[in-house]
């Protein structure tokens, strides 16, 4: 795997552990406004997150025509040969 990745995949867990702690704590200003500010709306707010990417879906899905709405899976095969055939190659026998 390539360590830039790695390298971010760790920097936004931590970040995401920070942020998790702050917004839990009520004496941090942070956590005191996302607690008076976010937390009430937050159902709304994963609701309309949720449906929009729903929304999102269905349009590229009705958008799209009868040969390309089967291809994704072919798509995905086809990705998933390529990693696992560039695996085979890199690693030593």
């Amino acid at each position: 795997m390539d360590w830039l990745f790695l390298a971010l995949m760790a920097a936004l867990v931590v970040a995401g552990v920070i942020i998790r702690r702050k917004v839990r704590n009520p004496e941090d200003p942070f956590g005191r406004w996302f607690q008076s500010r976010v937390q009430p709306r937050l159902p709304g707010l994963l609701t309309g997150f949720f449906l929009a990417t729903f929304l999102v879906w269905a349009a590229v899905y009705v958008t799209a025509s009868e040969e390309d709405r089967g291809n994704l899976t072919q798509a995905f095969k086809g990705w998933f040969k390529s990693v696992g055939e560039g695996e085979d190659k890199e690693s030593p026998k």
